[in-house]
């Protein structure tokens, strides 16, 4: 798992992107896609941001597995 905290940000805005309520998904995809253009504008060169979210791909699945977890250990 990440310890950079702005790739901690982005999986955290893209999980609760796909898990919050519908009223609330236009502000969580606006954050998503903020801390995206960030991220993509670090970079050296520049990158698109959607190039950000497939180089995070494997490690948004543990983040996501991770909280998942995390949820199923508060149900239980």
């Amino acid at each position: 798992m990440s310890r950079n905290p702005l790739i901690e940000a982005i999986h955290e805005a893209r999980y609760d992107l796909q898990t919050c309520a519908a009223k609330d998904k236009p502000a969580a995809r606006k954050k998503l896609h903020d801390l995206l253009a960030q991220a993509a504008c670090r970079a050296n060169p520049p990158v698109r941001a959607a190039d950000v979210l497939d180089a995070l791909h494997d490690d948004y699945k543990e983040f996501q597995r991770m909280k998942r977890r995390q949820d199923w250990a508060k149900m239980g």
